[in-house]
């Protein structure tokens, strides 16, 4: 070696040749010289000892290999024959041998640490980056294919190399390169290593090999989760690194054989990799009670802005875990069919181990964790709106893609495994749902099923059974956590008053728990980045929904929906679950109440959803359920404007935007009938249905009756509807509207009944309560100092208020009701008096009329008569403006004021003179109390004829006489399988609640009965006589 040039022996070699040969030879040696270089800067190593000279090329410091510099004849260039060997030297070399063998281009020179690198798989690492950043690129990728051959050999050997812990240097890698400026190199670097290892070794083999870094990812998530996973640096920083195994499709099916469980146990699925990041939520959990230790911490004394300030950060948590899982599967899921397939397979298991969560919802802690053997709230929710963001590509209204969509799908089974990946099926269970409309065994077996189903119907009837089980099983429990609340809040109310009472602490305790739990799981329900999407996603499923029950056999393109409906597709119908629509009515219904801010989102296609209430809500034939039907009545309420006339700004045009559904969609003049219909389906359901339940299903329908009585349209629809009841009151099938009409009295008597009921009751409990504390003796008062007096005080003085409480609750619930049914019969009566003054109607409206006219204005009323109205929703004087209003609607029919003057039970002379006083105190219009005066005045001159008829009733035969009511028959009629007699309009009232002959319970229908005429003849021959003799 020279002093000028280390590389002469290289340039010595052009001497012996001509000058066009050393012109081609001095190129191949400036390409030899610049890959020595190359080689050095990137493996800081050198086979040459000198230094001194350094080119502007050559790094300061490097290793020298001596021992290859002495097999190659004192060689002191690095090239393409000797690089591995150098290489395989180089990583070989313990931390000594590093420092002892480094040379330097002056003694002054510093040793850059990279040099001796004593790390082998940093080492390569680094080097790989390096190698980068050559603009040679041609060297470049001869450099790195000799680091990942060299990497694969230290991944599949690792005992080659002495005193290395390959499994710690991959971690060190993944947690500290992962975030530096290099890190895209080196993900490259890992990636390529990691497919080098495959091409000589099994796929077990790069698993055991990533396992350990999966499995420091999970602890890394787990520790995130006890807090907030998004305040956890580990945890965040290993959200971010679990994306690399979505590079390839070798990484992935790593990743999803680290994460799947054989296990079919829902907390198994909760403990994986993914089941642990998506349970970070506020949401109590099963590793703790959740984030709402920290969001909500004494929930009783929070402000709205400390409120607002923990939904922010539980949103910010929510946003990113689910942003980055929706990331991470959507690489995932275009990588490859295998791994799409993989991913989709643990979803489906997943939600298939929490199918038990709507029926456990009842079985929740008062502190929001869930039952042992389920997923969390959080975990399902953040689920939910992951799989939702998928959905995103098909979730505009009429889009294409929804045509991909085949109901059959959830009537599929498979004998083999094998066939759900082939036909792109991953739900488990849908056969075992219920349907839309039920199917015959051979119809089922009938249905043409696709090959396949593909991507998007896989992930639509995913989605469909994730949000059922997801947000409809998180709902029931918060409505039952409710309840629960309301239970407590007023022992925690008084334990407020009296700190030093019996179990106050436990009382405190256990309300501000639930409180935490109230807000937690009410926070993590409302998140703008989970029901946004949901409302979008639920619009195409209106969409779909409705084009499929109105459309043929092959949907093949979105029409417009006109009416009358067309014949429905039966079989698909019977192919979709319950719960697509069902999970619509939560979206609705969870946005209106908590989050109505976010409709403004979706109200432009509000249509759609009106069109599926159009088409379901009334249809026996496209939805066999009365409950679920019911329940799309709710989102009718909810989809109604709000009258409030301080809205300003959006507001005003979203409620512009709700009115105009009601008044210029397309197809709304159908709605009343179809509102009608729901409401007397709910009743002849033949299922065992309590009151208090068919209630609640009709109170927002008397919400939307009142709101739409105000629209001219939908009014004249209405009284189109009582015009044909009235044409056709005796046809064999009742009509719709007087079927209505009959539950609509059915429903004031009970619930106005059972409110004055449990509003006497009240009024005594308080007067009790009252004269216990006036009568108390001294001697009492003392014995409190002693404790068990006062613990017995105490336990009866809880008792009394839980009884109080729970009695409240009812009042409340009745009362409110009671006014809703008797305003809507005071609309309906303004404009369809004829009907209600019909024969089969009358007297049961009367006398309803009397009996609580007279309960609410007679003597009597002070029994109603509580300390605070308002506390339990009782308003008598607006009952009582109604029902006169109802009364002066009536006023013209004569048979009406026949029939209130000859209610022997409830009606006397002082009725309407009692009601005039009243509605003076209460200020009703004078106009008003004028003509009900003038009424009470023709009803009393009736009352007179009716004595007349009530002596002749006294005297007449038994044959004459009604056996149900005992009254004088008018039109006597024969029963066809009894043959008893009864009057006609007797049996028409009961044919209307049961089509049964009230004798032998026989099916009846009105057209049925047999006129007896000459029994008719001899009733009216026999007053006639009673008259004349009385005459006489």
């Amino acid at each position: 070696m020279t002093d000028s040039n280390p590389f002469a022996a290289l340039q010595n070699a052009t001497n012996s040749h001509s000058k066009d040969e050393n012109h081609v030879t001095e190129k191949m040696v400036r390409e030899k010289l610049e890959l020595s270089y190359c080689y050095e800067r990137v493996f800081l190593v050198s086979l040459d000892k000198d230094l001194s000279d350094v080119d502007v090329h050559r790094p300061n410091s490097l290793v020298f290999l001596e021992d290859l510099h002495n097999t190659l004849d004192q060689q002191e260039w690095l090239d393409i024959e000797n690089i591995s060997q150098a290489m395989f030297e180089r990583t070989l070399m313990s931390s000594k041998q590093l420092r002892k063998s480094v040379v330097k281009a002056t003694a002054d020179s510093a040793v850059d640490h990279n040099v001796i690198e004593d790390q082998t798989l940093v080492y390569l690492c680094n080097c790989y980056i390096r190698a980068s950043k050559e603009r040679n690129q041609v060297n470049a990728q001869n450099c790195k294919d000799v680091i990942t051959e060299n990497a694969s050999t230290c991944l599949r050997q690792p005992d080659l190399y002495e005193g290395q812990n390959i499994e710690e240097q991959m971690c060190t890698i993944f947690f500290t390169e992962f975030f530096s400026a290099d890190s895209e190199h080196m993900l490259n670097f890992l990636e390529k290593s990691f497919n080098k290892v495959l091409e000589s070794e099994d796929f077990l083999t790069l698993c055991s090999l990533l396992h350990p870094i999966l499995s420091k990812l999970h602890r890394a998530c787990t520790r995130g989760l006890l807090g907030k996973l998004c305040d956890d640096s580990d945890a965040s920083n290993a959200l971010k690194i679990i994306h690399f195994f979505a590079r390839n499709q070798n990484l992935a099916e790593v990743l999803l054989g680290y994460t799947n469980t054989t296990s079919s146990s829902a907390r198994a699925f909760e403990k994986s990799l993914f089941g642990t990041i998506l349970s970070s939520s506020c949401a109590p959990g099963h590793y703790r009670e959740g984030a709402a230790n920290d969001l909500f911490i004494n929930p009783d004394k929070m402000t709205q802005a400390d409120v607002d300030r923990a939904e922010a950060m539980a949103y910010s948590n929510s946003s990113m875990i689910t942003s980055c899982m929706h990331n991470l599967f959507n690489k995932i899921f275009r990588l490859s069919p295998r791994t799409k397939h993989l991913l989709l397979n643990w979803i489906g298991r997943l939600i298939a181990a929490n199918s038990g969560r709507v029926q456990l919802a009842s079985t929740m802690a008062m502190d929001g964790a869930p039952p042992r053997d389920e997923c969390s709230d959080g975990l399902m929710l953040n689920l939910c709106n992951v799989l939702v963001r998928m959905c995103e590509p098909f979730c505009k209204p009429k889009s294409s893609l929804l045509l991909k969509l085949r109901p059959q799908y959830c009537r599929q089974q498979f004998k083999e495994a094998n066939d759900q990946e082939q036909r792109h099926h991953h739900c488990l269970g849908l056969p075992d749902e219920t349907f839309l409309i039920s199917l015959e065994e051979n119809e089922v077996e009938e249905l043409e099923m696709p090959t396949e189903y593909g991507f998007v119907c896989d992930v639509f009837f995913l989605t469909q059974q994730a949000l059922y089980l997801g947000v409809h099983g998180t709902k029931e429990k918060f409505l039952n956590l409710n309840r629960e609340l309301n239970r407590i809040q007023s022992l925690y109310q008084q334990v407020q008053n009296n700190p030093a009472a019996p179990n106050a602490e436990a009382i405190k305790f256990a309300f501000e728990r639930a409180m935490k739990a109230y807000m937690a799981i009410r926070t993590a329900m409302i998140d703008p980045e989970l029901l946004k999407p949901i409302l979008r996603f639920h619009i195409a499923s209106a969409t779909y929904l409705s084009y499929l029950a109105t459309g043929g056999d092959n949907v093949s393109q979105f029409s417009p929906l006109t009416f009358p409906l067309t014949a429905c597709n039966t079989r698909l119908l019977g192919c979709m679950p319950e719960f697509v629509i069902n999970n619509i009515t939560d979206a609705m219904v969870i946005t209106r109440r908590f989050k109505s801010v976010y409709l403004q989102d979706v109200l432009e296609f509000g249509g759609h959803f009106m069109d599926l209430i159009l088409v379901f809500m009334g249809s026996k034939s496209r939805l066999k359920n009365p409950h679920l039907r019911a329940k799309l009545a709710e989102v009718l309420y909810e989809m109604m404007p709000n009258e409030d006339n301080n809205a300003t700004g959006r507001d005003i045009v979203q409620e512009m935007v709700k009115r105009d559904l009601f008044t210029s969609h397309p197809n709304i003049d159908n709605l009343a009938e179809v509102l009608f219909t729901v409401f007397v389906s709910i009743e002849t359901t033949g299922e065992s249905v309590q009151f208090e339940q068919k209630l609640n299903y009709r109170q927002p329908m008397y919400k939307v009756i009142d709101y739409i009585w105000k629209i001219d349209l939908h009014q004249k629809a209405i009284v189109r509807l009582a015009d044909v009841a009235l044409k056709d009151i005796e046809n064999t099938d009742a009509p719709l509207f007087l079927k209505f009409v009959n539950l609509l009295v059915n429903d004031a008597n009970f619930l106005l009944g059972e409110a004055l009921d449990l509003m006497k009751q009240l009024k005594e409990k308080e007067q009790e309560n009252q004269e216990s504390a006036a009568t108390m003796s001294q001697r009492e008062k003392e014995q409190e100092n002693q404790e068990s007096a006062a613990t017995m005080s105490q336990r009866e003085m809880q008792q009394r208020e839980a009884n109080m409480s729970h009695m409240a609750q009812f009042a409340r619930f009745h009362n409110s009701a009671a006014v809703d049914t008797i305003h809507t019969l005071s609309l309906l009566t303004s404009e369809c008096s004829k009907l209600f003054c019909h024969s089969v109607m009358v007297d049961r409206i009367a006398s309803m009329l009397n009996y609580f006219l007279r309960e609410l204005t007679g003597p009597q009323m002070g029994a109603f008569k509580v300390k605070e109205f308002a506390k339990y929703e009782f308003k008598p004087a607006v009952v009582v403006a109604e029902i006169s209003d109802i009364y002066l609607n009536l006023a013209h029919s004569e048979s009406f004021c026949e029939a209130v003057s000859g209610d022997g039970r409830s009606y006397s002379p002082k009725l309407f003179p009692q009601t005039v006083t009243v509605l003076n105190k209460i200020h009703h219009p004078f106009d008003k109390i004028q003509q009900f005066t003038e009424l009470g005045h023709t009803i009393e001159n009736a009352a007179a004829k009716h004595l007349e008829d009530d002596d002749l009733v006294a005297s007449a035969p038994e044959e004459f006489l009604d056996p149900l009511l005992g009254t004088l028959m008018k039109d006597p009629v024969i029963l066809p399988s009894s043959k008893i007699v009864v009057d006609k309009s007797t049996i028409a009232r009961h044919i209307l609640s049961d089509q049964n002959d009230p004798f032998n319970r026989n099916p009846l229908a009105l057209d049925q009965v047999i006129p007896d005429s000459q029994l008719k003849s001899r009733i009216n021959e026999w007053i006639a006589e009673q008259r004349k003799a009385k005459l006489s």
